[in-house]
């Protein structure tokens, strides 16, 4: 009887459960596309994450962002949600799904005669002296070298005695009113350095050229006047490009550190070949001072460099190129050249090394601030390819990333290297 009651318990159990419906809110298998879409976007969130720990953070959110389109709904999507979350706050960009935090929500106000707080203007970004600006200090440099030529000529045994008196008082009259003249045409500090930079480098230069022409018996005249005209020439060149207004003061101060080097640097390559004629020295120092321009002037808009940044960068530079005379005050003889050469040379490498020095140093010093007033950040939103076009028409090379072939454009599975991409 109970092996009866057991068999019959058995089969009741095997009928319901054979007549139990499925369940019509589970969850569908997923289909053979879906699966294929997860391995991609694990693939990208991968990569998107290996691009994050190595800080290229543009083209780690690009690659987030597809993965995110791939896999909107499984754990790939979930990763790429938080990889775009802490990409956005590397680069500075506002989480639009972040809640505010309830700390810092002020209370509403509960008084129907109390005023709302009237909004604090901002601070101004770079506040600069009344007294001494860009302005005002190159508008003293060029007034005051024209005083100095024209006090020259006063007297031909004595050409000093006028030369400095009326070069002190022209340049004070320069500093006070060239601000007036800025203020007028509306320039900001980056267009007056522009101007000011084209005036002290070809002047520099001028006066090196008037030294080089003439090989025997150069009066300080005579460097005054070439000097003179190579400053009014450079002030035009530099009034003209500041009205495009292209440059920041950072990118300035990066033209004047390279053009410093490269002046510089061509007395101490002239120490290196000590040439038969000394004017070989200004010959070098014009041609490095050329190049520093040309130099800085296509690199400018590249760089991330402010005032502050390209100090540091000089000074080193300035103490790598000094220290070797040092060694120069120890070894210098009168029977040989070669203390002039060796000093030369490690000058030169100095100068190189310091320059570089500083660079790597302050890599990362101001990152974001070398923008002109007012003006947004560059649009980084070009698509992961070796070179990349923004939005904002702007062409920069990427990195070299490669991408699994969809199936819907191969018809079997492959690799592609994106060569160029363009965001309009």
């Amino acid at each position: 009887m109970r092996r009866i009651l057991a068999a019959a318990a058995v089969i009741a159990s095997t009928s319901l459960a054979s007549a139990q419906p499925a369940d019509p809110y589970g969850e569908p298998e997923p289909t053979q596309d879906e699966v294929l879409n997860e391995q991609i976007a694990q693939s990208l969130v991968q990569r998107a994450q290996e691009l994050y720990d190595a800080r290229v953070f543009v083209d780690a959110k690009q690659l987030a962002v597809e993965a995110l389109v791939k896999s909107p709904k499984g754990q790939a999507g979930q990763h790429a949600r938080f990889l775009l979350a802490a990409i956005n706050k590397q680069l500075g960009i506002a989480d639009p799904d972040a809640k505010p935090d309830p700390q810092t929500v002020p209370a509403p106000v509960t008084d129907p005669v109390a005023k709302p707080p009237e909004p604090v203007p901002p601070a101004p970004e770079q506040p600069r002296s009344p007294y001494v600006t860009p302005a005002r200090v190159h508008g003293a440099l060029y007034a005051g070298l024209l005083g100095t030529t024209i006090g020259a000529f006063f007297s031909k045994d004595t050409p000093a005695g006028g030369a400095i008196p009326l070069g002190i008082v022209t340049g004070v009259v320069g500093g006070l009113y060239t601000q007036r003249l800025t203020d007028r045409l509306g320039w900001n500090d980056a267009q007056v350095m522009t101007a000011g930079a084209g005036s002290t480098w070809l002047g520099i230069m001028g006066g090196l050229v008037a030294d080089a022409v003439k090989t025997d018996g150069t009066t300080a005249r005579q460097v005054l006047v070439g000097a003179s005209i190579g400053s009014t020439v450079g002030l035009a060149a530099g009034a003209a490009l500041a009205t495009r207004d292209n440059y920041t003061t950072g990118d300035l101060a990066l033209v004047d550190t390279f053009a410093g080097i490269g002046v510089a640097g061509g007395f101490t390559v002239g120490m290196l070949m000590q040439p038969a004629e000394s004017e070989a020295y200004s010959v070098n120092a014009v041609l490095g001072g050329a190049a520093g321009i040309v130099v800085g002037l296509v690199a400018a808009p590249n760089t991330n460099t402010t005032p502050r940044r390209m100090a540091r960068v000089a000074g080193l530079a300035a103490a790598g190129g000094a220290v070797p005379f040092l060694l120069y005050a120890g070894i210098r003889t009168s029977d040989s050249k070669a203390d002039e050469r060796i000093t030369g040379l490690l000058s030169t490498i100095g100068i190189l090394g310091g320059a570089y020095l500083g660079f790597r140093l302050t890599r990362g010093m101001d990152e974001g601030l070398d923008v002109k007033p007012g003006d947004k950040p560059p649009v980084e939103d070009a698509p992961a390819a070796v070179l990349g076009r923004h939005s904002d028409g702007r062409w920069a090379l990427g990195m070299i990333g490669v991408q699994p072939l969809s199936p819907e454009l191969a018809p079997q599975p492959g690799l592609a290297l994106p060569l160029v991409g363009g965001a309009f």
